[in-house]
């Protein structure tokens, strides 16, 4: 029981108060470690988020995957101009052989489309099929292209739109209802010769037979339910097929838009020169400002007077002076850090490197940046690079598989140090930021950012997750300190009810002393 300052006049609480707030100097010193621990985490987490982001995204721009480095797909490499965009629209990935090619657009690939011959009854968006004429006889079946569509009497043209629909990814084919003007009908998913529409099992003539309820435009042409493909003559080569409009042949995607049987047209292709130039460009940008970015945040300076505000502290500052106190506290946090200066020498020393075909044999064209026109420039810029317009260009009109070959080149090689060097130099970069992930991960986890860390690379959390079971260095700390909160707000509990029980005692001695002077003082009186 804790008793006031009632019989000595002392304002106890705030006594006791004004002693714990020395006895919590240890205390506000583990929570402020604790806060570090926790911004220094963070930072580090939003670096390696700036990191995997660069790394994502340079990637979706190059066409690359996080599970290849193949450039056959890269279409920014090759330009492809149709001669009638009307007939055809084409594109050139890196395989595409430059000049001038032919091609005959004979017909269209095509799916099959039919439709009810008639307006279904009054309408009947909202009747059901016995409503229509079918009569009520419950549950059946049809089939279409050899899958069981279960049916009911009492189904609505919705109901049967959706049990068709419900299919469709087995028969090929949806349907659909105009109540505008009550019209069902059937298209096939896909195109070309093996697109079909088969109708079987229909017993109860829905679609099929003499007196049908929902009678197809072409249900007396079985011929009709066939799609067509698409046929074309290219460089001579006459009557090639294909099941869509869309296709790729020897390097260049095709979209046929008509045919034109009696034309020949032409697809030229050549570098893009400018189109290259700019995404290496680009690349080089975003590279660029992710180096500015680390090299800010090891740099930044350390305020190290500016500690992490107390409870009480935030209580009597407004928002915006706390605001300005944590940008001052949070400043510098990883100011020299070792894993973040080893990315950015790893980076800057991998572009410097060489890149070779096999062996110590030299790439053939260009085995190093500088020899077309990218420089790592002085060092102070900590790896960033640098390019001379006019030396690029001229790279990429000269040999494009030579530039393409030095920064996209993969290794089969299983030597780690003879895969480095037959890596091409973009592809080595994006391994080194990795393994700076990796070391960054140790130290800090994933945060929220576990799921983009395996779009940079699947298997990125494996070593942690074996090593340290998911928990990092720093949580690791944070956990540390709190057992060390616990135990001191523990010894704290303790002292201040030891203080308590004295000022207690205090009082109640105080009190009775009083009680005795009132005695003493009745007895002088009655003398």
């Amino acid at each position: 029981m804790r008793i006031g300052g009632l019989a000595s006049g002392i304002d106890t609480e705030s006594v006791i108060k004004q002693l714990m707030d020395a006895e919590r100097i240890k205390l506000n010193k583990f929570n402020q470690s604790r806060q570090i621990k926790l911004w220094t985490q963070e930072a580090y987490n939003n670096v390696n988020k700036s990191i995997a982001n660069f790394i994502v995204d340079s990637r979706q721009s190059f066409g690359v995957s996080s599970l290849t480095s193949s450039t056959n797909n890269f279409t920014w490499i090759k330009r492809a101009i149709s001669s009638d965009e009307s007939v055809f629209g084409a594109t050139a990935t890196t395989s595409a052989m430059n000049g001038t090619h032919t091609i005959r657009v004979k017909s269209l690939a095509g799916g099959v489309n039919v439709a009810s011959v008639g307006a279904i009854q009054a309408r009947g968006e909202n009747k059901t099929l016995s409503e229509l004429g079918l009569g009520d006889i419950g549950e059946f079946s049809i089939n279409i292209n050899g899958e069981e569509i279960t049916l009911n009497s009492d189904f609505r043209m919705s109901d049967v739109v959706r049990a068709i629909n419900d299919k469709s990814s087995t028969t090929k084919v949806r349907a659909s209802y105009d109540s505008n003007i009550g019209r069902l009908f059937l298209s096939t998913t896909n195109t070309g010769s093996n697109s079909k529409i088969n109708i079987s099992n229909d017993d109860n003539n829905l679609f099929v037979g003499n007196d049908t309820l929902f009678k197809l435009n072409m249900q007396n042409d079985p011929d009709m339910y066939k799609g067509v493909d698409a046929v074309i003559d290219f460089n001579g080569a006459e009557n090639i097929t294909y099941s869509t409009n869309q296709f790729r042949i020897n390097g260049i995607n095709i979209d046929l838009k008509s045919a034109s049987p009696g034309e020949v047209h032409t697809i030229r292709i050549d570098t893009d020169v400018n189109g290259v130039y700019d995404k290496i460009k680009s690349f080089v940008d975003k590279y660029n400002e992710l180096v500015d970015s680390l090299n800010k945040t090891v740099t930044e300076k350390r305020y190290r007077d500016y500690k992490p505000l107390l409870d009480e502290e935030r209580k009597a500052l407004d928002q915006d002076t706390i605001k300005l106190w944590e940008e001052k506290a949070k400043s510098g946090l990883l100011r020299g850090d070792e894993v973040i200066n080893r990315i950015l020498n790893s980076t800057r020393s991998g572009l410097y490197e060489s890149v070779y075909s096999g062996g110590d044999n030299r790439l053939s064209g260009f085995s190093h940046l500088t020899e077309i026109g990218i420089t790592t420039g002085n060092y102070q810029d900590r790896g960033k690079l640098t390019i001379d317009e006019e030396k690029l260009k001229k790279a990429i009109q000269d040999d494009i598989d030579g530039v393409i070959n030095l920064l996209f080149k993969t290794s089969n090689a299983s030597d780690p140090s003879q895969k480095r060097k037959e890596t091409g130099t973009i592809n080595r970069l994006y391994d080194d930021l990795i393994d700076g992930m990796k070391g960054i991960i140790d130290r800090s986890g994933t945060g929220d950012n576990a799921s983009l860390y395996r779009s940079v690379r699947a298997n990125i959390l494996i070593d942690f997750v074996t090593k340290r079971g998911s928990i990092s260095l720093l949580d690791r700390d944070v956990t540390g300190i709190d057992r060390q909160i616990d135990q001191e707000n523990s010894r704290l509990a303790r002292i201040e009810d030891s203080y308590w029980r004295r000022f207690t005692a205090l009082e109640k001695a105080m009190a009775k002393m009083s009680e005795q002077s009132g005695w003493l003082m009745a007895q002088m009186g009655g003398m």
